[in-house]
């Protein structure tokens, strides 16, 4: 396989794609690595995926370029329930195992190889969270602030895992505490990620570094 293409679900995925998942891969010899922001209606592009949407972005670029791959890198967190099986994929009670059996059933539903699902769990934000370097880099954050952000680093061992709920998901807290987030997501994520390192989302962030191992592994087959 020549090129990896990966369906991003917003500008913040996009960054992240271009700014730290691009570099990683090149040093694995993979160079051509293109993070795709998909229109999801006249005029906008990225939020609201719709599965028909997706489905038809997937299939356009698989028979458009045979010698390629291409993932998604969509949240969890709000996902449509016009997904495939996504009803019975609420009725596991493991939020990993949950996402797993989703990821499976749109691997099923594409039926092509060259297609490798990925859903975050539960949202980009939980990658934010694998090193306390990023949040202590900005400036101008009160102690307090930042004190909750050190905490939430090691609430969880596997910081995907990171509460989900409507009021406490991980872009609702990043908004509370860090000044312009809410404007500014990708510039925020495309910062803190990079102060992290890589390295140490890979370290913690299982899920995310299982993804990226298969698409190594199969863009080198």
């Amino acid at each position: 396989m020549r090129a990896i293409y990966i369906i991003c679900e917003g500008q913040t995925e996009e960054e992240f794609v271009n700014g730290i998942l691009r570099p990683y891969f090149n040093r694995h010899q993979i160079y051509d690595v293109r993070p795709i922001l998909m229109s999801t209606s006249k005029g906008h592009k990225g939020g609201d995926i719709k599965y028909d949407r997706l489905k038809f972005n997937i299939d356009r670029l698989l028979m458009r370029e045979p010698d390629i791959l291409v993932s998604t890198f969509i949240d969890f967190f709000r996902l449509k329930s016009d997904f495939p099986k996504f009803e019975s994929a609420l009725q596991k009670q493991n939020k990993i195992e949950r996402v797993d059996f989703l990821e499976r059933a749109l691997a099923d539903a594409i039926n092509d190889p060259r297609f490798i699902p990925y859903i975050q769990l539960h949202e980009f934000e939980g990658l934010l969270f694998a090193a306390k370097d990023g949040f202590e880099f900005l400036p101008d954050l009160k102690q307090t602030n930042l004190n909750k952000l050190l905490l939430a680093v090691d609430e969880k061992e596997n910081p995907e895992e990171l509460n989900d709920g409507a009021l406490t998901a991980l872009s609702k807290r990043l908004e509370q505490l860090i000044p312009g987030f809410d404007k500014n997501k990708p510039f925020y994520g495309g910062i803190i990620t990079e102060i992290n390192t890589i390295e140490a989302i890979l370290e913690r962030c299982l899920r995310f570094k299982s993804w990226v191992e298969i698409l190594i592994e199969k863009v080198k087959a």
